[in-house]
């Protein structure tokens, strides 16, 4: 969703700076952080200053950084362009869709109503309905099962390497979406196809007519 669907990457990425403002480490390039949940985002910052983090601080600093995203997220939805016509069409055709996020259940909600794309999505899932984050395939993985597909008839669209590898871990191939990453970053992550607008999606051949799957993430 984030960065795909929703153009929120920086929004997240100034909220991790407030979050940790007073905190003694250096927020990551955002790259590392995207696609991260965000309690395996902080504890990722915190690793690689080698800081201790206890659980309770933790869980203070995750819902601080939300509550930071949140509030800017809901003075003006970064919808994607053309977000509701594109999901809608592929819906039109026939492709089953399912919404497979990283993000907070409620950041999730505000992107389904401010898009008004909810009814078109069969399975819904966010980072709390998982015990694994990214880059971990749990949640794909929970994803299409919830849909009845196996691995090789999904298509995952990805902005992030640890969302891509975590499709790729479950067997899944992976549309990767310019922002964070280039043209050739993605041709070292292996994807299958890369777009930089989410119209493009409906040029693939793969999703023309039923008999694909679209994973978003």
């Amino acid at each position: 969703m984030d960065g795909v669907l929703f153009l929120s990457n920086e929004i997240h990425y100034q909220s991790f700076h407030k979050a940790l403002a007073t905190e003694p480490v250096k927020v990551l390039d955002y790259r590392e952080l995207a696609g991260l949940r965000t309690d395996s985002a902080i504890q990722k910052i915190f690793d690689r200053t080698g800081t201790v983090l206890n659980p309770e601080k933790l869980k203070k600093l995750v819902s601080r950084k939300r509550q930071y995203a949140s509030e800017t997220l809901q003075n003006n939805p970064p919808v994607a362009p053309n977000c509701r016509g594109v999901i809608a069409e592929l819906f039109r055709r026939g492709i089953l869709l399912g919404l497979a996020s990283s993000s907070s259940p409620q950041n999730i909600q505000l992107f389904l109503d401010s898009s008004g794309t909810r009814k078109f999505f069969s399975v819904i899932l966010s980072g709390n309905d998982v015990k694994n984050a990214k880059p971990d395939p749990e949640i794909f993985r929970t994803t299409r099962n919830s849909l009845g597909l196996q691995p090789e008839s999904c298509l995952v669209v990805e902005d992030s390497e640890s969302g891509i590898l975590a499709a790729q871990a479950d067997g899944m191939n992976v549309i990767g979406v310019v922002g964070l990453n280039t043209n050739k970053d993605f041709e070292s992550f292996g994807v299958l196809k890369v777009i930089s607008y989410l119209d493009e999606l409906l040029q693939i051949r793969e999703f023309q007519s039923s008999g694909s799957n679209f994973t978003d993430a």
